[in-house]
């Protein structure tokens, strides 16, 4: 079958699925963008525009639909899950090691090498 042709019937032909929900599920879903977008390397201006674009369609329905604020804030929120700084912006609020004590501008990694992601699996220490 020529490469251009839909099939229905291929098992590995890929399909989307809408689903109806009374749930207003814009929240997990914004929050799964960011995080999404966040792992592959991206920073936080970077992922705010990708809202803005409405090319980006459920990204863009995110930020229509709950405005620009509710967009920056899950962005920071994901951000300091994950233990990430947001360029550019001032009074980031200073990172805590194990011991409670805070650790000012320094990584998280240096101070505590056993961290682990929201998963629970271990975070690698990268030197780029």
């Amino acid at each position: 079958m020529p490469k251009d042709e839909f099939d229905f019937d291929d098992p590995l032909e890929l399909n989307g699925v809408g689903m109806v929900s009374a749930e207003d599920t814009t929240a997990a879903m914004t929050e799964c963008f960011v995080e999404e977008f966040l792992r592959l390397g991206y920073n936080a201006k970077q992922i705010l525009a990708m809202f803005r674009n409405p090319h980006y369609l459920g990204m863009n329905m995110a930020m229509e639909k709950r405005g620009e604020q509710f967009v920056r804030d899950t962005i920071a929120e994901v951000f300091a899950r994950w233990g990430r700084p947001i360029e550019g912006r001032t009074g980031v609020a200073p990172v805590s090691n194990y011991s409670g004590e805070n650790l000012k501008g320094g990584d998280r990694r240096d101070a505590c090498p056993t961290l682990t992601d929201p998963m629970g699996a271990p975070i690698p220490n990268l030197t780029i």
